[in-house]
């Protein structure tokens, strides 16, 4: 009998031979790892030999449910695809809500891992319990929304997929996995090996509720902390505006980046044309993840015009990567550049900022019209913005051949002359928030096993206050260096488990630390504590860091763009004067992570007292 809160189906799939087998995983892996990224990365290390290509046959690709996904929970919606990166050369890992995660559940699988490439294209069919490759040539060149459509034609309205579009197919670094036309699963480059895989889409179809050992117990436990939830400034906020109410405030603050990294908010003073109110009178209508108690999403359109859309509201780290870094505060315009990049599945986040390298490195007369084919990409212009971002989309011109891999990418391309501009980790593009006015958030953006990463939790969450109310009651200064390492271990691991679980970050940050230890309680009736939370965490960080030290990349050695420590600090805004000082932030971590200093390898004794003796034997045998 399966664990409570599982279905007991993991789908193993070869696309070399078109091979489907279907296996049960132990009890004790379910309560070991959580599902999600915990139990991927089990699979991913037990499966995969080291130092496959990223892009061919021998990565594995996962696509995995939480222990509470598709329970009715809160925030229990999530799903995780993993592999490993093609952009980073890391363990990579990319997450997204909306109804997918608990419909591939629903059609009766945990897990599905893919390894091999097919020879014609083809989609996963999960329909209750089974398991089907099904041709695909007639999709492939489909984007994301007219897949979408085409499931919900042959299988009914309630199957759901999540896909690549053209930008999979080419095998863009930028390329996302999308699904609910607007969902993405979208860093890390993970749509790049669907695509290298021939597998166009997961399309799931089924009613299978996942069983709970405590129904009514569970019931109880989800009433009293979603009435907490309810309370909070936090769920007022989201409920209202969704993560756009952020862009404003942010800026100001410091936290958003603003051109490019090298800006102030007084570069950018019509920032409230791209945030809350603003996205608010475009919004047609409300949207949630599936039963979601927060509901932060929305539809939003722009009817009529040059940027005429219909997409998901653009949210937060969209506004600042195609807002406030490219100093465009035309709001109908970035509605489309998220439109488009939902269509033709692409991150936002690595689109913007991509453009913004390229507008700075055009300011700085590295690229001219000459090399964009006309493209004037100054700053603001917000025209050029939405026809590079087209480009990129479509593999076409300056922005499909120069910078549809990203920032690292184009830099080959353009010319050392242009690093200094290049705001990256190991590849990654920096999301929107400044480590000189969190600092800890270097230290996720380098050391979490997938760089440059801001829904990785750490002490930045303390210092952003961004986090389960009631969760760290020490007192620490915002610029306090020495002794955050335990700060950050403690918040990390907690929210590894809830990641791992299935839970979004705005259900994990507005409730009490309590709600993941007796959510998962009563669904499996096994009792979780806190300290286990803290255990499984601690054991998930550590195994998705030995992923990466078994291929040969030490986060140690990954360099971290100076402009982004505040080197040079900026002479003026609220970080004036600021810089960090990162090399103590990360010793204090791996000092308490327990892992090596020098390599940032975890020591064979902290893997063995974590129950990884497979993956010490395969780092120190």
């Amino acid at each position: 009998m399966a664990v409570p809160a599982t279905m007991g189906k993991i789908l193993l799939v070869d696309l070399d031979t078109g091979e489907l087998r279907t296996e049960t995983p132990d009890d004790s892996l379910y309560h070991d790892y959580l599902g999600g990224y915990g139990l991927g990365a089990y699979y991913l290390f037990k499966l995969q030999e080291p130092h496959a290509d990223p892009l061919g046959p021998d990565n594995h690709l996962g696509f995995f449910t939480g222990l509470l996904t598709g329970t009715p929970g809160i925030t229990s919606n999530r799903y995780v695809v993993v592999g490993k990166s093609p952009k980073t050369g890391t363990w990579g890992d990319a997450n997204s809500g909306g109804t997918f995660g608990p419909h591939m559940k629903a059609a009766g699988f945990d897990g599905v891992v893919v390894r091999g490439i097919s020879p014609q294209p083809v989609y996963l069919l999960l329909r209750d319990g089974r398991a089907e490759l099904v041709p695909a040539d007639d999709w492939w060149g489909w984007d994301t929304f007219q897949v979408e459509d085409r499931a919900q034609e042959l299988y009914g309205k309630d199957a759901r997929s999540a896909s690549i579009g053209p930008a999979g197919e080419r095998l863009s670094m930028l390329a996302a996995v999308i699904n609910d036309k607007g969902r993405a699963a979208a860093r890390s480059g993970l749509a790049a090996v669907m695509g290298s895989k021939r597998l166009k889409a997961i399309v799931a179809v089924g009613q299978q509720a996942p069983p709970l050992a405590d129904p009514d117990g569970y019931k109880a436990a989800i009433k009293e902390h979603r009435n907490y939830m309810r309370t909070t400034d936090g769920w007022k906020f989201f409920n209202q505006y969704g993560t756009a109410g952020l862009t404003a405030a942010a800026a100001a603050s410091g936290d958003t980046p603003i051109k490019n990294w090298a800006g102030i908010p007084d570069n950018f003073p019509t920032v409230s044309r791209i945030s809350d109110d603003a996205v608010m009178a475009i919004q047609r209508r409300k949207w949630g993840c599936w039963k979601c108690p927060v509901v932060c999403g929305g539809e939003t359109e722009v009817k009529e015009g040059p940027y005429a859309s219909h997409t998901h509201k653009p949210e937060y780290e969209t506004l600042g990567a195609f807002g406030t870094m490219c100093l465009n505060d035309n709001l109908e315009s970035i509605n489309l550049c998220n439109e488009l990049c939902n269509q033709y599945g692409l991150d936002t986040i690595g689109t913007g900022c991509t453009v913004a390298f390229a507008i700075e490195c055009y300011e700085n007369g590295l690229i001219d019209q000459a090399k964009t084919g006309g493209l004037e990409l100054t700053w603001g212009n917000h025209a050029a913005v939405v026809e590079v971002t087209r480009q990129m989309a479509e593999g076409r011109g300056f922005g499909g051949e120069v910078l549809a891999d990203g920032i690292a990418r184009a830099v080959e391309k353009i010319g050392p002359e242009s690093e200094p501009y290049a705001i990256h980790v190991q590849g990654e593009e920096l999301p929107m928030h400044d480590p000189r006015l969190n600092p800890g958030i270097a230290t996720s953006y380098k050391m979490d096993a997938t760089p440059g990463r801001h829904t990785q939790m750490s002490a930045w969450s303390y210092e952003a206050s961004f986090m389960p109310h009631d969760f760290v009651t020490a007192q620490y200064e915002r610029y306090q260096v020495e002794g955050k390492g335990e700060l950050y271990r403690k918040i990390a691991a907690h929210y590894h488990a809830s990641s791992a679980a299935g839970l979004c970050l705005f259900g994990w940050c507005n409730t009490k630390a309590a709600v993941l230890p007796d959510a998962l309680t009563c669904a499996t009736g096994r009792t979780y504590t806190l300290d286990d939370i803290q255990r499984i965490g601690d054991r998930i960080a550590a195994l998705r860091m030995a992923f990466n030290i078994r291929e040969g990349v030490r986060n140690v050695e990954f360099k971290f763009p100076p402009r982004a420590l505040g080197v040079p600090p900026l002479t003026g805004g609220p970080l004036e004067g600021v810089t960090v000082d990162i090399d103590t932030q990360v010793r204090d971590y791996l000092e308490a992570m327990q892992w090596d200093a020098e390599t940032g390898a975890p020591k064979k004794e902290t893997l063995e007292e974590l129950g990884l003796a497979f993956a010490a034997e395969a780092l120190y045998a």
